[in-house]
């Protein structure tokens, strides 16, 4: 059976067919889980604003207008969906930080490794204590670079997919993570000199 492209999927859901639904939740539900989980650390919250992600998913499937991939679009439901959560729990506790998965780098193999070239954990991931302090930095991130940063360097959306993400411009979203992976060397520069 040939695998249908997400746009068909959502063409056949327009025309009235419910199982290409079923088959779009399937396909990304395990990504918009492990995003919302490394935002929220949280796995109950995950599991609901993942539900909620595709809820909205099915009641405004008639306004996605393919002007970008359906990926895309989901993306942008996801993080609305965790800046709405972060905002309702304000002042609960502190919502977005990163998973553990970050602290296991190297054995997770959906997770990727920080890369820039001022600042390449790589080489120092092999201790803990240092996985500690860089997960507790990217906590640190004001919300938007947090999540910007952690969809291009964990889900690895291109600039182009983050600017649509976040409906900024290209340069926007080059500057925020320029000064999300700045702020990173910064607070992890003592650690890094140690290795």
């Amino acid at each position: 059976m040939v695998k249908l492209s997400d746009e068909e999927l959502v063409d056949r859901f327009r025309s009235g067919d419910e199982d290409s639904f079923r088959i779009l939740v399937e396909r990304h539900s395990p990504r918009i889980f492990n995003i919302i989980y490394r935002i929220t650390k949280d796995r109950s919250l995950a599991e609901d604003l993942s539900q909620e992600v595709f809820l909205r998913v099915y009641r405004f499937l008639d306004g996605f207008k393919k002007k970008c991939r359906f990926s895309t679009w989901l993306y942008r439901l996801t993080v609305n969906v965790c800046f709405n959560a972060q905002r309702k729990r304000k002042g609960e506790s502190k919502v977005v930080t990163l998973s553990h998965q970050v602290a296991n780098v190297g054995s997770n193999p959906g997770t990727r490794e920080l890369e820039d070239e001022s600042f390449s954990p790589q080489k120092t991931l092999e201790t803990e204590e240092l996985a500690r302090k860089i997960k507790s930095a990217i906590d640190s991130l004001p919300e938007v670079f947090k999540m910007t940063f952690i969809l291009r360097e964990f889900e690895d959306l291109s600039y182009k997919e983050l600017a649509k993400v976040f409906r900024c411009s290209q340069g926007t979203i080059k500057s925020r993570l320029c000064r999300a992976r700045e702020t990173l060397r910064q607070k992890l520069e003592v650690y890094l000199r140690e290795g």
